[in-house]
Parts: structure tokens; C-alpha cells; sequence
């Protein structure tokens, strides 16, 4: 009996012990289990995310559509799970945060991260690189243009929720197993001291009783571990603390199976329309593209964008383009469905790729006849107004069109092409389809190339200026002198400024060329005020420096460093770059007026300023455009424009410079209207910057006599 009892009390210890261990392993595995299942969850929606914005963003940072990268970046980033979400250039120089204000633009991201994020950039795997901290999940990926990386995006992911569920249900498993199995032995106990013969087979059964679904929930969290969402297999008749154990168990495995399919749900469809998004529509494409039968027939795409869509976001708000978005993908379905007529097999896929643009995918028949069709009809169902509260709004669309195999050999070249059709679209007017030409991406590419020369160029000294001389017609004396790039390559020789500028401010590549050109021409202009004192020089601004908020630090800067008074520095700047964000240009003006430097409005007449406008400006001149300077003896409109032009800068105290000019008729009219400043051929061509001072108009030039 003593023996009995002794055997009975050890098995008891060994079930103590056991169940301990066991019940600690399950806390365990299931905590590894929810907290990989969770973590995967996390990278899985960060891959999903930017899969997205590696399609959306190339050709946005290509073009510096500062507006699209922040609308394709703000809805990331007002995710409850996003800390932040960064494109970046080549070399780590941050372009674009998803914030209204870019307060870090062009700075280098400098984080513990950056260094291995920004080396990673180009690298040939797929999948993006994901660097695990304590608190985030850190993932990237390269920005390709074609075959040609501009960059980078990232993303970080908080692991709060991840680390806060595994918290949660460690506690409550816990909470349960210790709960039962305190139960579970307390009546081992009372047993024992009741009936101490029959004690060892009451241990045993109740043993076998308790482990069984110890090991059955252990089983379940290894295969949710692994993915496979599915309930403890089964009956469980049982109503005691495990049975209800279980029933929590079973529980949340359902609600992991509910949550990860509504996760792959939102991956796959576009939240505001209800259309495929762009992860759904490249799973789709690549299938179509690897059917062997499309090798035959043929895939076409449409690729669609809406035309000045920004307008609407910024003068009614993105309510507003939301309620367009969401009518215009009803008027899409519409069409395709009556395009299909009853033929499932033949009926267009489309989706929206995000913001306003949208793609068709068809098959079957003559596709290019197909395409045609299918694009004249959406383009026709914008002829019909967007009701927008009390408003109607009147919209068109750009349509690319590119075809498999015939244009592109992969799902990824297919969509490219399409773009680049689209944008070609819009070059030509907007409102109309464009289709896919080998020029386009020849043409790309060679922007890419002459991005690269430049940058070299840069570093190697040889881009400099020279300067064309500004001179007052009622004295013809020079006051100043605009500062001109010159490119001049070992290889390309003499490039023209029309085709490096254009490429330098669709990149980053501008603000180094402008930081060059303000430095470069503070240090000639104040060599020129020994001579010449009071001698100022023009130099232009873009309209991404513009939006800089360190300009006028540079500025500041750079007339310290040359020792150039700001009454002699002028800065030019066009219409257009005024009105990307009117709040900061008023604020930057303000600030440069207040340290008395002159802004001058350039290529006056070509925007929509009007004499409000200019007041509200405040700045110290306006240049009328060569092109009206050019045609002003044969074209009365082109005389009434300039003498319209100069007789409203005078009523608000500008003074007026009028560019281009290239004959004496052309100079005698324009003093003849009152213009107080001229440039151009007539009087100079552009020098080095060691010939201004010493120059002087032709004698007689500006002699009153010769009128």
C-alpha cells in the first residue's frame, strides 16, 4: 500500500512536472506561432504595397510629377501600420515622403539603414530587401525605368501590432493552461487522499485525458504556423477549462483564416473603385503573357490616364476626385461590358493602377481593330459632364495602346510600353490614343544616357556659363547680364541647353545644376562690381528649386561666399513654377524681397497672369517671352500683347525687359511702346563671364537720332 502510495506521489510529481513543461512548450509554439504568422502578415502587406509603388512611381519620379508621387505616397502613409515611406534617388538623396511639405528634400537619408538600403538599389533579385530591427520591419526596393534604376522606395512597418497580439494571447493561453491545470491537479489531490489504492489509474486515465488535446493544440499551432489556418480536428465533448481551451484555440485560428483572406481580398482589389488593383492586374498579365495560345492572337492594352486630373484634387479637393474616379471606372465598365456584348471569353479585363490612371487588357481577334474601338468609346463617354455637388465637370483622357508580341516580349515591357504610348498621347495633345512606336523607348533611354553624361560632365568641369548682356533703352548702358549654361561633352560636343535642361529638371540633376549655376554666378558678378559697380546678374530659377525650402539659405549662402550685394543678384522665374504650391512661392518671395534680392517673372505673356496676379506677386519685373519679341513687326496681336504687357507692369511699378531681340526695327518699337530693358542678338551674343565688364553696345545703336 506504501508502495502504492509512493508510486502514486512520484507519478504525481512526473505529471506536475510534465504538464509544466508541456503547458510552457504550447505557450511557446503558439506564441512563435502567432507572433511568425503576424510578422509574415506584416511583410506580406509591405511587399504588396511596394510591388504597387514600384509600378506607380518610375515614370512619376522620371517626369517629377511632384504632385502624383505625393497622391500615390499620402494613402500609404496614413496606414495605421506605415512609420514612413521614402523615394529616393541613386544616391540615397531623398525625393519624395508622401508629407504636403518636403521639409528634407535632396538630403542624403543618413538612418543606421540607409547605407545598406541605398547599396542594395539595382540589385537583381525580385523580391524587395527586408532589414528586421526590434520595432519595424525596414523594406525596399529598386525604381526601374525599363532596364535603367532610378532609384529607390522604402517602407517602414511598425511590428507594434505584430509584438502587442503575440502579448495578448500569450497572457490569455496562460491564463487558461494554468487555470486547468491547477483544476486539473487540485482533484488529482482530492482523489488521492480519498481512494490512495486507485490512485495510480486515476492517474494514468486523467493523464492521458489531459495531454491528448495538449498535443492536438500543439499540432493546430504548428500547422497555423505554417499557414494552414483550420480548427483542432476532432469532436470535443469535453466542458471542462480545456475543452473551453480549445474552443478559444479554434476560435482564433478561424479569425486568422477570416483575417489573412481579407488581406489578401484588399491586396488584390482597388479600395475605391472596386476594380483589380495592380498587384491583381500584373498576376493577370503575366498569366495572359505566358499563355501559349496569346502567342498567336495576341494581347492588346489600353493604357489610360485622365487628362489634368490635378486640377480637380487641387481646386476641389480629393473628395472630389475621388467621386470622379470612382464614376469614371463605372463608365469603363459600361463600356466594356457593352463592347463584350454576351461574350465572357472576349470581355476586356481593367483595373486601376492607382491615381488616375487605369488599364483595359484584350484578347481575341484583330486586336489592333479591337483596341481602336474599345479606346474611341471610353473617350467618348467623357463627353458627358461629372456631376460634382452643383458642379459639372468636363474631363478627356489620354490613351496609350502597346500589343504582345509585337511591342513587347514580357507582362512588365507590355505595361511600359503602354506608358510611355500615354505620355506620347499627351505630347500631342491630350484627348486621344497614341499607339506604341520603338522610338518612345529609344527616346527614354536616351534621356537616361544624357542624365548620366551630364551628372559626369558636372563633376568633371565641364559645364560652365556665359552670359548675355542686359542693357537700358533710354540710356543704352549694360545694368546686367543673364547667366546661360554651356555643355560642352568630349564626345556629343556642344550640346543644345533646350534638350540637357529639359532632361536635367525631370531629375535631381537640377538642383545640382542650380546650386552651380548660383554659386558660379554670385563669384563672376561680384568680380564685374570693381569695374562696374552695381552690375547685376540674372540667373534662372526652376521650378523644383523653387520648391526647395532651403533656397533662400542657398542664396543667402552664396552671395556670402562671393561677397556680392543682393541688390545686384535677380532672380528669374517662370509662370508655371509659381503655381505648383502658390503658399510656399509667397512665402519664398517674401522672404527674398525682405533681404532685398530682385525677382523678376520670366517668359511673361505664355501663363495665365493677369494684373491681380501681378500685384499679388510683387515682383520687380517681368521679361516678355521671345516669342512674341520675335514676331512683333509682322503680327498686330503679337504688338498689342507686348504693349498690353508692358503698360500693366508699369501700372503696378515693374519695370520690363524684352527678350530676344534680334533687329533694329525690333528695338526701335519696343522703346517706341515704353520698354525699359532689352537682351539678344541685336546687342550680344553670350560671352564668357570675363568679357562683360569690358562691353559695350554698338555706337549709335541707342542713339535717339537714329529713330
Amino acid at each position: 500500500m506504501l508502495l502504492a502510495a509512493v508510486a502514486l506521489l512520484g507519478a504525481l510529481a512526473l505529471l506536475w512536472v510534465t504538464g509544466t513543461r508541456n503547458n510552457e512548450a504550447l505557450v511557446e509554439q503558439s506564441s512563435r506561432a502567432i507572433l511568425d504568422n503576424a510578422l509574415s502578415d506584416l511583410q506580406l502587406r509591405g511587399e504588396v504595397t511596394l510591388e504597387h509603388l514600384a509600378e506607380e512611381l518610375p515614370n512619376l519620379m522620371y517626369f517629377y510629377d511632384f504632385s502624383g508621387l505625393r497622391s500615390a505616397l499620402a494613402p500609404v502613409l496614413a496606414r495605421d501600420d506605415v512609420e514612413y515611406v521614402q523615394v529616393f534617388d541613386l544616391e540615397g538623396r531623398l525625393i519624395h515622403d508622401g508629407k504636403r511639405v518636403l521639409e528634407r528634400f535632396g538630403e542624403r537619408m543618413d538612418d543606421p539603414l540607409a547605407d545598406t538600403v541605398i547599396a542594395a538599389v539595382g540589385r537583381p533579385e525580385d523580391r524587395p530587401l527586408a532589414l528586421w530591427s526590434e520595432h519595424r520591419l525596414d523594406l525596399s526596393r529598386t525604381l526601374m525605368l525599363g532596364s535603367v534604376p532610378l532609384g529607390g522606395v522604402r517602407l517602414g512597418l511598425s511590428r507594434g501590432a505584430a509584438d502587442a497580439a503575440v502579448t495578448r494571447e500569450q497572457a490569455e493561453l496562460t491564463q487558461r493552461l494554468r487555470g486547468r491545470f491547477e483544476s486539473q491537479m487540485h482533484w488529482l489531490f482530492v482523489a488521492f487522499s480519498i481512494l490512495v489504492l486507485g490512485a495510480a489509474g486515476a492517474a494514468w486515465l486523467i493523464a492521458r485525458g489531459l495531454l491528448r488535446p495538449i498535443r492536438a493544440l500543439a499540432a493546430a499551432a504548428d500547422r497555423i504556423e505554417h499557414g494552414q489556418f483550420e480548427p483542432v480536428e476532432g469532436p470535443n465533448p469535453r466542458g471542462d477549462e480545456l475543452g473551453k481551451l480549445v474552443q478559444s484555440f479554434n476560435r482564433m485560428a478561424l479569425s486568422l483564416r477570416d483575417h489573412d483572406r481579407e488581406i489578401r481580398r484588399l491586396a488584390y482589389q482597388d479600395a475605391l473603385t472596386g476594380l483589380p488593383n495592380r498587384l491583381m492586374f500584373r498576376e493577370l498579365l503575366d498569366q495572359a503573357v505566358g499563355d501559349q495560345d496569346h502567342e498567336l492572337t495576341g494581347l492588346g492594352l489600353l493604357f489610360i490616364d485622365l487628362d489634368d486630373f490635378k486640377r480637380i484634387n487641387d481646386t476641389l479637393g480629393h473628395d472630389a476626385g475621388d467621386l470622379v474616379l470612382t464614376e469614371f471606372a463605372r463608365r469603363l465598365q459600361d463600356r466594356v461590358a457593352a463592347f463584350a456584348g454576351h461574350s465572357e471569353a472576349e470581355r476586356p479585363v481593367i483595373a486601376r493602377l492607382g491615381g488616375d490612371e487605369f488599364v483595359a487588357l484584350l484578347t481575341g481577334g484583330d486586336i489592333k481593330e479591337r483596341c481602336t474601338t474599345l479606346a474611341r468609346s471610353i473617350l467618348s463617354s467623357l463627353g458627358e459632364a461629372f456631376q460634382v455637388g452643383d458642379r459639372q465637370l468636363f474631363l478627356s483622357a489620354s490613351i496609350g495602346v502597346s500589343s504582345f508580341p509585337d511591342d513587347a516580349r514580357s507582362a512588365r515591357q507590355l505595361l511600359k510600353c503602354g506608358d510611355l504610348a500615354m505620355y506620347q498621347a499627351k505630347l500631342e495633345g491630350k484627348n486621344g490614343l497614341f499607339f506604341y512606336r520603338d522610338h518612345l523607348r529609344a527616346a527614354a533611354e536616351e534621356n537616361l544616357r544624357l542624365e548620366q553624361l551630364l551628372r559626369e560632365s558636372l563633376e568633371r568641369g565641364e559645364v560652365d556659363l556665359n552670359y548675355q548682356p542686359i542693357v537700358a533703352l533710354d540710356s543704352g548702358r549694360v545694368v546686367g547680364a543673364e547667366a546661360l549654361l554651356r555643355w560642352h561633352h568630349p564626345e556629343l560636343g556642344q550640346v543644345e541647353p533646350d534638350r540637357f535642361i529639359a532632361v536635367a529638371e525631370s531629375s535631381t540633376l537640377i538642383d545640382e545644376l542650380g546650386r552651380f549655376v548660383l554659386a558660379r554666378a554670385c563669384h563672376d558678378a561680384a568680380a564685374w562690381q570693381e569695374s562696374c559697380p552695381g552690375l547685376r546678374v540674372g540667373v534662372n530659377i526652376s521650378g523644383r528649386q523653387l520648391l526647395r525650402r532651403d533656397l533662400v539659405h542657398l542664396v543667402e549662402q552664396s552671395l556670402a561666399e562671393s561677397g556680392l550685394p543682393a541688390a545686384c543678384l535677380s532672380l528669374e522665374l517662370t509662370e508655371s513654377s509659381l503655381l505648383h504650391d502658390r503658399d510656399l512661392a509667397a512665402e519664398t518671395l517674401l522672404a527674398l524681397r525682405q533681404r532685398d534680392i530682385n525677382v523678376w517673372l520670366d517668359d511673361f505673356g505664355t501663363g495665365f497672369s493677369g494684373l491681380n496676379h501681378l500685384r499679388q506677386l510683387r515682383v520687380s519685373g517681368v521679361k516678355i517671352d521671345r516669342s512674341f519679341v520675335a514676331d512683333i513687326l509682322s503680327d498686330p496681336d503679337d504688338l498689342a500683347l507686348s504693349s498690353a504687357i508692358i503698360a500693366m507692369a508699369h501700372s503696378v511699378g515693374m519695370r520690363v525687359i524684352a527678350e530676344g531681340v534680334e533687329s533694329r526695327e525690333q528695338l526701335e518699337l519696343l522703346r517706341d511702346n515704353g520698354c525699359d530693358l532689352v537682351q539678344g542678338f541685336l546687342l550680344a551674343r553670350p560671352m564668357p563671364a570675363a568679357e562683360i565688364a569690358a562691353f559695350r553696345p554698338e555706337p549709335g545703336l541707342f542713339d535717339p537720332a537714329s529713330d
